[in-house]
């Protein structure tokens, strides 16, 4: 084929240096990276902005938020970390809260203090006393109690109970 002849487009014969051979890469290239971005993002990192109050002074609204999906379940939780949780009462929404006690353990709430198996725990990220009091109670295994930081300003496990591992999105830093 000579270089100042024309074809159409529907011709499939490769012509070296060709533009439009080019362009075909960079659309294999883009198909190729959505399923790999909607895996990533599925299973790897998410990301998300603090909407509300109940992790100040930690988290403020506004904050943007990555989150880790693939440390809790290779790793683990422990007390203290951040997590994103989406509770069964609540399939949409999605809330930031901080892991208090692990399954297995005696969770309870008296004289405004966080008590673990009967030991006040220590929360330096919190303002002011926890309320309202709460009798012992046992967390189930595999599952989480969750708070806010700011107790007085946040829906967490205390209204609507444990938290299944499952329902874990992932950790984030604060």
């Amino acid at each position: 084929m000579k270089s100042t002849e024309r074809r159409s487009f529907f011709n499939w014969r490769y012509v070296p240096g060709e533009r439009r051979w080019k362009n075909k890469r960079w659309a294999a290239i883009l198909l190729l990276s959505i399923p790999v971005f909607l895996l990533c993002d599925h299973y790897v990192v998410g990301s998300g902005w603090v909407t509300d109050v109940s992790m100040l002074p930690t988290l403020t609204p506004g904050r943007y938020l990555l989150i880790n999906k693939y440390s809790p379940r290779l790793s683990g939780l422990r007390r203290g970390d951040v997590v994103v949780v989406r509770p069964e009462n609540h399939s949409r929404w999605y809330y930031v809260k901080r892991v208090i006690g692990l399954g297995g353990e005696t969770f309870s709430i008296s004289g405004g203090r966080v008590m673990i198996n009967g030991r006040p725990l220590e929360e330096p990220y919190t303002r002011g006393p926890t309320e309202p009091e709460m009798q012992p109670r046992r967390i189930p295994e595999g599952s989480y109690f969750v708070m806010g930081d700011n107790r007085a300003n946040s829906e967490d496990s205390r209204s609507f109970g444990s938290v299944t591992g499952n329902r874990i999105e992932g950790k984030i830093k604060p």
